[in-house]
């Protein structure tokens, strides 16, 4: 077996398998993508969204499987997730750069978004304020069209703040692991930046939100990368 292919909310995804063979996932009319490179020791291996109405997975040996997914792609675009059908704008294109850099790892098969300074690595040139202000613009723009998004956020937030808000580390003791007082002269400077090194980051449901709706896909990855190779040296 090469690899597996999944539907996960309404995405085709593919993993390989092999811990000796690379997969592809080719789009026409794309340029070639990185292959999805091959599995070590206990990895599960490396998944990626499909991303295409239609592409081919390409293994070795002359292994093709070509996928049609069973969606249309619109002006907008329906997120199912919450109790209500709603509706959500596609991403402004002075923020499509950043919402794919933002989006790729997620595309990648990872479950976490980019960093700040991923972000700012892969689009060549921004300061991280202005990475900042253009990440909280993209939240600001699907939290306000989708308040029960908003809400999931602040409730992740405010658990985040109760788990995280013990400043010692656990001690195990007859057994039963628990959790010390916090010695008297703990920074709490330091136990600010513990939490936050720890918490997921703010605009985690919103680039979930992003790639599982589509309105985020390989092809912006592809054309990221076009337009690094299109600068001048």
């Amino acid at each position: 077996m090469a690899g597996e292919i999944w539907r996960e909310r309404d995405e085709l995804w593919v993993r390989n398998l092999s811990f000796s063979h690379e997969l592809w996932i080719d789009v026409p009319g794309q340029p070639p993508g990185e292959p999805m490179g091959v599995r070590h020791g206990h990895h599960p291996g490396f998944a990626r969204a499909v991303g295409a109405e239609l592409a081919s997975l390409r293994g070795p040996r002359g292994c093709l499987l070509v996928c049609q997914q069973n969606w249309q792609a619109t002006d907008t675009a329906i997120d199912h997730t919450t109790a209500t059908t709603l509706r959500v704008s596609p991403v402004p294109a002075d923020l499509r750069p950043v919402a794919a850099a933002l989006c790729e790892p997620l595309l990648d098969g990872g479950r976490l978004p980019a960093a700040y300074s991923e972000i700012i690595r892969r689009l060549g040139g921004p300061t991280l304020r202005q990475v900042r202000n253009l990440i909280e613009r993209l939240c600001r723009l699907y939290e306000n069209e989708s308040p029960e998004l908003a809400a999931r956020a602040a409730a992740r937030r405010r658990r985040q703040e109760d788990e995280l808000a013990v400043g010692a580390e656990p001690v195990l003791r007859a057994g039963v692991w628990v959790f010390p007082a916090a010695a008297q002269d703990s920074d709490e400077a330091s136990q600010r930046i513990r939490r936050k090194a720890l918490a997921l980051p703010d605009y985690y449901e919103v680039a979930h939100l992003l790639v599982r709706r589509r309105l985020i896909t390989s092809a912006d990855i592809a054309a990221l990368s076009d337009s690094r190779n299109e600068r001048p040296a």
